[in-house]
């Protein structure tokens, strides 16, 4: 009559899928953490050189022609959209991320996107 919640949990497999739910939890949650701060390292650095080319240029030590500037940027960013995202970056190893993934399945996958969330709004 009564139900016995251990041989259920082994049939089912819980143990698995609570390791692939805190692995992919925590892998994200690490991912996403890292991402912002680089994220923030990024825009700081970028902040500074734009103030400190300005402030030269102020005191007149340097003369920029912003018109060239913003060219050169489009010039880079037009470029950069050309990039081809269909090969891959580390052969070798990107499929090997991809068969993980897919033989884990979806409670991997679920808990790095979790993590990942919480990581990114921590960070």
């Amino acid at each position: 009559m009564f139900l016995d919640l251990s041989s259920l949990a082994t049939s089912i497999g819980i143990g698995g899928l609570a390791t692939s739910v805190g692995i992919g939890g925590f892998l994200g949650f690490l991912m996403g953490y890292a991402i912002k701060k680089i994220l923030k390292i990024i825009i700081i650095v970028a902040g500074l050189l734009v103030g400190i080319l300005y402030y030269l240029q102020y005191n007149g030590l340097v003369t920029l022609d912003w018109s060239k500037l913003e060219a050169a940027l489009g010039n880079a960013m037009t470029n950069f959209s050309g990039f081809n995202l269909s090969a891959p970056l580390l052969p070798g190893i990107s499929d090997q991320i991809l068969d993980a993934i897919s033989n884990s399945g979806i409670p991997l996958t679920g808990g790095f996107a979790a993590g990942f969330a919480f990581g990114f709004s921590k960070g």
